[in-house]
């Protein structure tokens, strides 16, 4: 516990007050009772400082620290600085999955959100997957590379109209100049607005193959070939607490998931968690 809250602070939560300007949009209501859970989160999650050399009792606070910061998501505060601030509560409560499951709320709302995907990654990096082995190579999954993981939407946009306008004053000086150069000018800034646009349709793909729900496995269970505990499993070990899978039905009591890898077998509802929404 020690370790974990050292490397986590400073700055393991974001300031109150940077939360609290999403509040102000809400009703008059509203916006003193979320202000209220958010001062509670974050009064525990002092306290859970303070008590970082007693794991068990620093945990307890941590896990109240989680859980307002739960409440504030549910009521529609969604923000990728609060995002931050839950997953580093349910982390230090000790609950990884539901830190994972945080970050991916979080990303859904900011993908392009490089905080976010630093702490992913790294509490990707926890996850106790098998070294080598059928799992290893079908459970981990795989960091996302695309354009919407470097800038936001509006970022795109403002560089899109700045490579045209540049490209179409590239057009007028050619006219006006009779320089040649000046066409060596726009042919660049068309060609860059041109890969811009491949990225983002290739971005707009890989979206698609991301479209089914994800999952966050919350207990060591066997990813099984059926829908039930007598069907054998189709993977050993069992899939760590962490793990992530992509949904494809429900029957019975079980949904039927996807491996990163590709992979597709049988899990019990109860154990695993929906993220990214």
């Amino acid at each position: 516990m020690n370790g974990l809250v050292a490397q986590m602070i400073p700055g393991s939560i974001i300031p109150g007050f940077v939360v609290a300007l999403a509040l102000l949009w809400a009703s008059p209501a509203r916006a003193t009772s979320s202000t209220d859970t958010l001062v509670a989160a974050e009064r525990a999650f002092a306290e859970g400082v303070e008590l970082r050399s007693d794991a068990d009792r620093a945990k307890v606070a941590f896990a109240r620290a989680a859980a307002g910061y739960d409440e504030l998501w549910a009521q529609g505060h969604h923000t990728a600085e609060l995002a931050l601030n839950r997953s580093r509560a349910h982390r230090l409560a000790g609950n990884l999955p539901r830190c994972i499951a945080a970050l991916h709320d979080g990303l859904a709302v900011a993908r392009f959100a490089r905080p976010l995907q630093v702490e992913l990654e790294d509490a990707r990096s926890r996850v106790l997957y098998p070294i080598e082995g059928e799992l290893a190579g079908h459970g981990r999954p795989r960091p996302a590379r695309t354009v919407s993981t470097r800038m936001s939407p509006a970022d795109a946009w403002a560089l899109a109209g700045f490579a045209w306008l540049l490209a179409c004053g590239g057009v007028v000086r050619c006219v006006m100049t009779r320089n040649a150069l000046w066409l060596a000018f726009t042919a660049f800034w068309v060609a860059a607005l041109g890969l811009l646009t491949v990225l983002w349709v290739q971005d707009a793909d890989q979206r698609v193959q991301e479209s089914q729900p994800l999952l966050v496995v919350t207990d060591e269970v066997y990813l099984r070939k059926g829908n039930a505990t007598e069907y054998p499993a189709r993977i050993e070990p069992a899939l760590p607490k962490g793990a992530e899978v992509r949904e494809l039905a429900r029957r019975g009591g079980w949904v039927q998931v996807q491996l990163p890898g590709g992979m597709a077998g049988w899990l019990p509802e109860t154990s695993v968690i929906p993220c990214g929404g």
